[in-house]
């Protein structure tokens, strides 16, 4: 295979989804830590989220008036993604929403998982879409939100 061959579609190695136990408190009837499982969103859907995340102001004084300011919230863009790369549980089942009285697939987590468990969830989405972030560093980032 030429060199330029290896960049064809069709040779593309594909990302499979990655599953794991973020949560003790949810388990089959042996005991043991049920799997979550993470899937890579699209590069359409990524930009959405981040768009999602952004927030433009105008500024109104000064030498910038009449200029925006653009904010971009890391920690909901990383919620989001998190949420979004989640397939197993099916966060946006009513079924699911309902038995926590919840209406979103963004509440329904942080109902279910505690600040760590979704750390290690957000992990665990980041591991699925090619981001090489330690685990230590995220639950570095949550602590000091």
């Amino acid at each position: 295979m030429s060199n330029l061959a290896a960049f064809f579609a069709h040779n593309k190695k594909q990302n499979g989804n990655i599953k794991r136990a973020v949560s003790k408190n949810f388990v089959d009837e042996q005991g043991k830590s049920i799997e979550w499982e993470f899937a890579p969103v699209s590069p359409e859907r990524d930009s959405e989220l981040k768009s999602e995340s952004t927030k433009r102001s105008l500024i109104t004084q000064g030498k910038r008036k009449g200029q925006y300011n653009t904010d971009f919230d890391h920690f909901k863009y990383q919620r989001l993604l998190t949420v979004e790369s989640i397939v197993f549980p099916n966060l946006n089942d009513k079924e699911l929403q309902d038995s926590y009285g919840v209406m979103g697939a963004d509440v329904l987590l942080g109902k279910m998982l505690t600040i760590g468990e979704i750390a290690e969830a957000a992990a665990a989405a980041q591991e699925a879409n090619g981001y090489e972030a330690e685990l230590e560093d995220l639950v570095e980032e949550v602590k000091n939100s």
